[in-house]
């Protein structure tokens, strides 16, 4: 079982890479080649980020991408949001839309026990925090 799925990868990878460049504005070819991203998923990616606040795009001889905010204002939770929706243990917890046993489930609480436990590590840990271990290791 994936939860970080393969694009919401290259959101991290992409992201870490442009924290790690304060201030700089990044082309997008440059992203995905320095980070094993194929420049097709990069586009749409960055985009998604755009339309939510968290990257800048800018446009022209000399455009690409940067963060619109600080790495730190940035959590784990918020970037698997923008690419997977809300943290989801079970599609019992989907709402209306979920599984029909929801109301008799007998494990209905136990799995909102640990998608809220989840859903608070991922928002303890930020885009700085990430940029610092990569520097960490190198």
């Amino acid at each position: 079982m994936e939860i970080i799925k393969r694009h919401t990868d290259y959101a991290f990878r992409s992201l870490v890479y442009l924290a790690s460049l304060p201030g700089q504005v990044i082309a997008a070819r440059e992203i995905a080649d320095s980070q094993d991203v194929p420049v097709e998923f990069l586009q749409k990616i960055m985009q998604r980020f755009v339309k939510n606040g968290i990257v800048n795009s800018h446009r022209g001889a000399q455009g690409g991408f940067s963060l619109a905010k600080n790495p730190a204002g940035i959590t784990v939770l918020d970037i698997i949001e923008v690419m997977q929706g809300p943290v989801v243990m079970n599609r019992c917890l989907l709402g209306k839309d979920g599984c029909p046993r929801a109301p008799k489930c007998p494990l209905k609480n136990s799995w909102i026990d640990v998608e809220e436990k989840l859903a608070a590590y991922f928002d303890g840990i930020t885009l700085k925090d990430l940029v610092d271990e990569v520097h960490a290791i190198d």
